[in-house]
């Protein structure tokens, strides 16, 4: 208890507590005054806004301040008055009927030049229907607008005196027609008829321009009488006839109609001309009203200087200003004058604003006092960034200690025999790597051994493989079966943002490796930092270039004697830098291969330990059927069939679940959802049967395992084969077979569809890439010889990693080559074809079955090709399938009795 008291009052000491908590309340405090205080300051941030507030009255005059900063400078401050004045009021009003007086004036102007246009538009547009109608003018004239819309100022009744005759017009056509009524002949009525449509286009023109709607409906319904003219007989055109000039007529007596004092009211010009009159009166009526109003207010401010954008004006040189000028200007005195509600009563002070009339002639000068407060808003923010980083460090190397910079400690992760259980007896299909590592086990647990007779046991062990070969589980094993500690480390753990920190990390892990011997140092995709230098952006002086030289440093400076084993692992040996893998250094490289069929099988024994497994599943039929899987691959097939049995409701793992599981991880989930009409899945349904058929023709191919349509990854479909053997190389028949099996699907698809769809890309890529290393890499080409013509770094072909190609030969050989390439997949496309036309029925029977049933298997398609196929067979073994796979499957067996790859 009392080493805790002791313990809890040098924590006390060590924080600056006190005094800074004090401060911090106090700042607090400054600060929350400080916003109250500008919170209640007015709204004036400008000189041009004092202009508005002295024109009415809105300050106190005997408060109002200015500091001078320089000569163009000032600071003014000031106070607003706390209500409205008399002259205050007034002088607003008068600003306002002065500003309304300028609307109006320049409205009833603008109205009066329209009405002049709108005149002389009235004028033609009577004119015009004159001329068209033929009506007689008596001698006082056609009134178009009467005198009651005439004023005092001006004349605004409309009398058209003389009008030209137009040779085409209404009354004269209609006593024309009544002639030919009398007598008539076919060739008169056509004229007449022509005559008329003429007529009625005059008034649908816009130049008479009617604007009532009923008028124009009437227009409408004559036109739609007229329609299909001459296909009526003579009795039924002079019908029509009669009812077009009775119509017009009509019209014409609708037009003289009066309204208003005004005669041809629904003309859009008369009605938009007596508009403009109606709002002219209306204006100018406002006008005077605004006038009388505006020289009583005048009289009251007659005497008063105004300041008007850095002048000084009377009130009669105020009212000659620019109109768009003096609206800008009053806009901004109404806003003031709106403001006030707000900054009545309250301060206001402008720092460093422009001097102007109103603050020479109205603000009285002030000598500036010192203001020593200000350098406190100098000094506190630095202040402040002292204090901050004072408390935090002193926080940081009081509290925390020695461990406050740890940007170089490893941040290798330590796994110790307790944690660490894996052994080789949890490795499978990696059995020569297991056999060099077993000195490297020896040695760790019994160095003397070795030592004893002079040899040297290896300072590193580079591991390479393809990812998912088990590299990192070999290492384990490795430290698991010597009993010893195990360090694992990526190798981006080492390059940071900092400087040195990758060189630093790779001293602290050597160190601690020496402070656990014997151990083992196992460094993950080593290829982060040990890229061959020169390459980085900086040159020599790259940081992971100097992580690199401090690991090359080490792995000179420790001796094999000191019991710590450096492990790396790489799929990318190629790029290492060549220092790092001479001899002294990392001594023996182990190749992790993918498994071959028996490697799989012993893989998919260690892992089928782990869960529950029916006795109907095959492990060796899953090896077959996943050639050029890894061990992580294999580790996940079983994992989804446990997951899919799972979901399932079963008590342990059936075929059905491991089989499901290793397409979905070979070829992916299935898409259920896609929608495929009929066509797309008949057209799949023919390409998989394409691929089937020429696999099942040619001499060398693997089995077909199966055929199916049901959609997954990017294919529609697809067709599985089962290896014969384990596959080390290609022979040139093999190859060939190879081809038309690939450029089956398109051949299928051209003979039954008689077209060519995309789904064949995969097929084409794959055989353009299979004719093209025949050519140019295993020389397979009778007319390019044994020659290989894509030199790159083969290395890496192994692990998956396509290698830098580069071309060493002329254009003519690329001719040649590309020639090659050409006939060899012309020649596999003629054979597919061949061999699909030969056996139609058996395709067509394929695609049948595949879509009703969507997946054949081998035993199916064996059947199909022997005739021996029965679909009532098939449908059976479906539904005893689904028997089997709804009951539940028995308790799983003993992990004991799995059998053997020599029992199988």
């Amino acid at each position: 208890m009392g080493k805790d008291k002791s313990f809890n009052k040098q924590q006390k000491k060590g924080r600056p507590g006190g005094f800074l908590l004090f401060f911090l309340v106090m700042l607090l405090i400054f600060f929350s005054i400080q916003t109250f205080n500008s919170g209640n300051k007015a709204k004036v941030s400008f000189n041009h806004q004092v202009e508005h507030l002295v024109n009415l009255d809105l300050i106190d005059k005997d408060q109002s301040r200015k500091i001078a900063q320089n000569d163009k400078l000032v600071t003014f401050m000031g106070k607003f008055n706390n209500s409205l004045s008399n002259n205050s009021r007034t002088r607003f009003k008068y600003l306002e009927l002065l500003n309304k007086n300028h609307y109006l004036a320049t409205e009833e102007t603008q109205l009066k030049e329209n009405i002049a246009l709108l005149k002389k538009r009235v004028k033609n547009t009577a004119t015009w229907f004159l001329e068209v109608t033929g009506i007689d003018i008596s001698g006082n004239g056609f009134s178009v607008v009467g005198t009651l819309h005439d004023t005092l100022d001006s004349s605004n009744s409309i009398t058209i005196k003389k009008v030209n005759k137009n040779p085409l017009n209404l009354r004269d056509l209609e006593n024309k027609f009544i002639k030919i009524k009398k007598n008539p002949n076919k060739e008169d009525i056509k004229n007449i008829f022509l005559d008329a449509n003429t007529m009625l286009k005059l008034f649908n023109s816009s130049k008479l321009g009617i604007g009532s709607d009923k008028l124009k409906q009437k227009l409408k319904n004559l036109d739609v009488r007229l329609k299909n003219f001459e296909q009526k007989d003579q009795a039924q055109q002079i019908k029509d006839l009669d009812f077009i000039f009775s119509g017009l007529n009509s019209i014409v007596a609708d037009l003289m109609k009066k309204e208003n004092d005004s005669t041809l009211f629904s003309l859009r010009s008369v009605r938009n001309y007596l508009k403009e009159l109606n709002q002219l009166n209306i204006v100018s009526s406002s006008l005077a009203k605004n006038t009388e109003s505006l020289s009583r207010a005048r009289n009251k401010v007659l005497n008063f200087v105004w300041f008007f954008n850095n002048k000084e004006l009377s009130t009669r040189a105020l009212e000659k200003q620019n109109l768009e000028k003096f609206n800008h200007w009053f806009s901004q005195a109404k806003k003031e004058w709106e403001n006030f509600n707000f900054n009545k009563n309250l301060n206001f002070k402008v720092p460093d604003q422009e001097r102007n009339l109103v603050l020479e002639k109205t603000f009285k000068s002030q000598e500036p006092s010192p203001n020593y407060f200000s350098y406190l808003f100098t000094i506190l923010p630095v202040a402040l960034v002292v204090l901050v980083l004072y408390f935090l460090f002193s926080r940081q190397m009081k509290g925390v200690g020695s461990s406050a910079m740890t940007f170089g400690k490893s941040p290798a992760k330590m796994l110790t025999k307790e944690l660490n259980k894996i052994t080789f007896k949890d490795v499978a299909g990696a059995e020569e790597a297991k056999e060099e590592l077993s000195e490297i086990v020896d040695f760790l647990k019994d160095p003397h051994k070795f030592t004893i007779l002079g040899a040297r046991i290896p300072k590193g062990v580079l591991l390479v493989g393809p990812p998912g070969t088990g590299k990192t589980l070999v290492a384990k094993a490795v430290a698991g079966e010597a009993d010893r500690p195990f360090f694992s480390i990526s190798g981006s753990d080492f390059v940071e943002m900092f400087v040195g920190v990758g060189a630093s990390r790779v001293r602290d892990l050597f160190d601690q490796g020496k402070k656990n011997a014997p151990c083992i140092i196992f460094m993950d995709e080593i290829d982060a930092v040990g890229r061959q230098r020169g390459a980085g952006i900086g040159g020599g002086h790259d940081e992971r270039e100097q992580t690199l030289n401090q690991l090359l440093v080490e792995m000179d400076g420790f001796d094999t004697k000191e019991g710590v084993i450096l492990m790396a692992a790489t799929n990318r040996p190629d790029i290492l830098d060549k220092a790092l893998l001479r001899p002294g250094r990392f001594d023996r490289r182990v190749v992790l291969d993918l498994p071959d069929i028996k490697g799989r099988y012993e893989i998919l024994k260690v892992h089928a330990k782990k869960i529950k497994i029916d006795q109907s599943v095959d492990l060796m039929h899953i090896a077959r059927i996943t050639p050029g899987a890894s061990g992580a691959d294999l580790e996940n097939i079983l994992n989804e069939a446990a997951l899919l049995a799972a979901r399932k409701g079963r008590s342990a793992v059936t075929s059905v679940e491991t089989l499901e599981a290793t397409d979905k991880v070979k070829f992916g989930k299935e898409r259920r959802s896609l929608e495929m009409d009929e066509n797309e899945k008949r057209s799949t349904a023919y390409h998989e049967a394409g691929h089937a058929i020429v696999a099942f023709n040619v001499e060398h191919s693997d089995p077909v395992d199966k055929v199916t349509i049901i959609p997954r990854g990017f294919s529609l479909g697809s067709t599985h084969f089962m290896p014969k053997k384990n596959r080390l190389g290609y022979w040139k028949k093999e190859v060939l077979d190879q081809l038309a099996i690939l450029l089956g699907g398109r051949a299928s698809e051209e003979i039954f569809l008689d077209d060519m769809s995309s789904g064949a890309q995969q097929d084409i890529t794959q055989a353009t890439k299979l004719a093209r290393a025949m050519v140019c890499e295993w020389g397979m080409s009778e007319e390019l010889g044994t020659i290989t013509y894509d030199e790159g770094d083969s290395t890496t072909k192994y692990l998956g990693v396509t290698g830098f190609h580069e071309k060493i030969y002329s254009e003519e050989t690329a001719r040649k080559i590309d020639r090659e390439v050409y006939n060899l997949i012309e020649s596999a496309h003629k054979k597919a074809k061949e061999i699909v036309k030969k056996n139609e029925e058996k395709v067509k029977l394929i695609s049948d079955m595949l879509i009703e049933f969507e997946t054949l298997d081998s035993q199916d398609m064996k059947e199909i090709l022997d005739n021996s196929w029965d679909v009532e067979q098939k449908r059976n073994r479906l539904k005893e399938k689904e028997k089997i796979n709804l009951k539940t499957p028995p308790p799983p067996p003993s992990r004991k009795n799995i059998p053997n790859i020599q029992e199988t």
